[in-house]
């Protein structure tokens, strides 16, 4: 099993006799809920405002026939939040250097020419996360334009990392906009294809090379297009207990829609363990030459 193998993972949920056990800590496609409330049992509504809760919908899907939809609106502020809901679970694990944690979920973009509004998910450690890494989103936000970073791409925001408006040694244009710590950051340093109409795929590898920082790989539609390295100390390493839908606020009067939201973590065969070590290896070392 080579490095790539282990970082580029899928979410398929059974036991993989030659890459090792994939474990399936969630998995929704939300086709099997009768109703809203049935929805809301599950997915406890934590709005402040009205309403308190996104919306089980029909009007788009990538998998069955329901996905969850985030109504435009212009109203909800930081004191008054509405169309969110959140899925606690059992704890993912924290992180070793054979270990893999990803988070995804198929987003619907009906607005991509215009703007990026606050319409994202977050993978979170804690319902009141605070400190880095606690906090893992994907999506989009308003604190970049859609002229901002090279143009109009997803975005994902990593808790207490600040983001570099030097140019980034992976390559892509420097980040630009509103940025500071915890900020929205596009998703656009490896060639990966721009914001378009229809369902795409966000999603977060979140993996240690040296068992002394966290890194993260973030994938538009399968496709590598971004990697942020060597965040924080082994003391941040997070073990995940809830999922939210929805970002709370405005989001320009532009709705969203979320499906198949998924949380994995992997960890290989004991026969690929010094593969792994090997290959991680080699990754930190290509890193090191890169810098």
């Amino acid at each position: 099993m080579n490095v790539k193998t282990l970082l580029g993972v899928g979410i398929i949920g059974v036991t993989l006799a030659s890459e090792g056990q994939v474990t399936t800590i969630l998995f929704d496609n939300f086709d099997g809920y009768a109703n809203q409330a049935a929805y809301e049992a599950a997915w406890a509504p934590i709005g402040t405002g009205t309403p308190s809760s996104a919306e089980l919908s029909t009007i788009q899907a990538l998998s069955g026939l329901q996905s969850i939809r985030v109504p435009g609106n212009t109203t909800a502020t930081a004191s008054l939040t509405q169309s969110r809901n959140r899925r606690t679970f059992a704890e993912s694990g924290s992180l070793s250097t054979v270990s893999l944690i990803s988070f995804s979920f198929d987003f619907y973009d009906g607005a991509p020419t215009g703007s990026p509004q606050r319409n994202y998910a977050n993978l979170q450690d804690t319902t009141a996360p605070g400190s880095t890494g606690q906090l893992i989103s994907l999506g989009l936000n308003n604190n970049q334009t859609g002229a901002n970073s090279g143009g109009q791409f997803y975005m994902a925001r990593i808790l207490g990392y600040t983001v570099t408006t030097s140019p980034d040694p992976d390559g892509g244009p420097a980040e630009a906009g509103t940025l500071g710590a915890g900020a929205y950051f596009k998703l656009n340093d490896f060639g990966v294809g721009g914001r378009s109409l229809g369902w795409h795929n966000l999603r977060v590898d979140i993996t240690t090379d040296d068992g002394l920082s966290t890194d993260f790989l973030f994938y538009v539609d399968g496709i590598l297009a971004e990697r942020v390295s060597n965040i924080s100390t082994a003391a941040s390493f997070r073990s995940y207990d809830n999922i939210v839908i929805g970002s709370g606020l405005s989001n320009g009067n532009t709705e969203a829609f979320f499906d198949n939201m998924s949380l994995v973590t992997t960890v290989p065969e004991p026969g690929a363990l010094s593969l792994a070590a090997m290959g991680f290896g080699a990754l930190f070392m290509i890193r090191k030459l890169r810098r």
